[in-house]
């Protein structure tokens, strides 16, 4: 009988599963084409590659416009104050994500107000939005969590009907495409990261897409200290920051956008074939994709029923690490229970103070995500679905292992307790 891991028997494998990024002789080939030109700032008077760039993520997106900047967090922060969020706005957005989502509104003097998720993607509830809009509302922030796309139709409507302004986060969603058009030409603007876990990577790096050309030439500004295309170089209108991308970051880019239609169909035809085998195991339940849905498969959800097997997702996550599956817990708790909003010594000045009424964060305010974090949340990273298919059934092999060693499950659970007793 094999043993846990975990518990000193052998893993079911040592070499990691899955290999991120994925950097070839073609980048390497880009960012010397750069160095041998001698140019590597790129500005809105000057650029080649980050020129390019834009251009060719705009047409791959179905829009008019994109704008570069240095993260995607950059990006959220640039159109949060091109569309006009001041001190005061109610922005509302999910718990489930990032904390850049929240924070970059906090960094506009904007008040985030969290709407709970739906359990079957984990995106923002349309309804809980709805219930949320106030008079002081300007704009919804939609996240794709982990590459499905939200219900578009339904948020787009009732932002319509209140006069709001809708900005999906498609950070995790390149590619990714609802009712046949593609995640980022579906709300008002758009934001997309290229930081190093997300399924195009030049370590760094954000875009905005918009098919509105004021809005895009205002976010232009905004990541080049307010300059305008038709003033002097030290001409600066409104208040901006140094946001931009460098021709490196694009030139890598441009390299990764090309590879990647084929890494993503990877991922689905894997996501596919995965979901198909998991369905044996009562414990643990694959992604569910509504059929009007491409999934662009940043991440590989999955739900835990921790009743099952009797112990908690942060043990199966170690039992599992154990084995050398990458298994993640996920979101450990939403976002309004970090310090920076559950504790009022923590929490800004601006907007909160200045504005001398009381925002509630904290348990219970959105459920599902509450019991997503605590409980039933689990992911792989969806760079496991880029393995080969002789590797990727070790993820399998590992759960079967479980399902034999579930009479050692409790004593695994003991051990890491007692390595987090004081």
């Amino acid at each position: 009988m094999p043993r846990l891991a975990l518990l000193g028997g052998e893993p079911l494998r040592r070499k990691p599963l899955g290999r991120w990024p994925l950097i070839g002789d073609e980048e390497v080939g880009a960012v010397e084409r750069v160095l041998r030109r001698g140019k590597l700032c790129a500005t809105m008077y000057s650029s080649e590659e980050v020129a390019k760039f834009e251009e060719e993520f705009a047409a791959v997106v179905g829009v008019k416009r994109a704008v570069a900047v240095s993260s995607g967090t950059a990006a959220l922060d640039v159109v949060l104050r091109a569309i006009g969020v001041r001190l005061g706005d109610e922005v509302i957005t999910t718990p489930y994500t990032f904390i850049a989502t929240a924070t970059s509104i906090l960094h506009n003097h904007g008040v985030p107000v969290f709407a709970d998720v739906e359990p079957a993607t984990r995106n923002i509830d349309p309804r809980e939005i709805e219930r949320r809009i106030t008079e002081r509302t300007k704009a919804i922030v939609v996240v794709h969590f982990a590459g499905h796309p939200a219900e578009m139709d339904e948020i787009m409507e009732i932002a319509e009907r209140h006069g709001l302004y809708v900005i999906e986060d498609a950070a995790h969603a390149h590619l990714a495409e609802y009712k046949g058009r593609m995640a980022g030409s579906l709300g008002h603007a758009a934001i997309f990261s290229f930081q190093e876990s997300k399924n195009m990577t030049a370590g760094e790096g954000g875009i905005i897409t918009t098919d509105d050309e004021e809005l895009a030439e205002q976010c232009a500004s905004l990541r080049e200290h307010g300059r305008r295309r038709d003033r002097p170089w030290y001409y600066h209108e409104v208040l901006g920051w140094n946001y931009r991308m460098t021709e490196i970051q694009a030139a890598i880019l441009r390299v990764q956008l090309r590879r990647l239609p084929k890494l993503t169909e990877e991922r689905r035809r894997n996501a596919r074939y995965l979901s198909k085998v998991l369905e044996e195991f009562e414990f643990l339940s694959p992604p569910r994709v509504a059929p009007y849905v491409k999934h662009a498969y940043h991440l590989y959800p999955l739900d835990y029923q921790p009743s099952v097997l009797g112990i908690d997702k942060h043990t199966l996550a170690r039992v599992l690490q154990a084995e050398g599956i990458p298994l993640s817990e996920g979101y450990c708790w939403p976002i309004y229970e970090n310090p920076i909003f559950s504790d009022p010594s923590r929490m800004p000045e601006v907007p909160f103070k200045v504005l001398g009424r009381e925002v509630r964060y904290g348990r219970g305010l959105c459920p599902v995500a509450e019991k997503l974090c605590y409980e039933t949340g689990m992911w792989l990273p969806g760079y496991v679905l880029n393995a080969p298919r002789d590797e990727l059934d070790d993820v399998t092999r590992a759960l079967e292992k479980i399902n034999r060693c579930r009479d050692e499950l409790a004593e695994a659970s003991r051990l890491l307790a007692s390595q987090h007793s004081p």
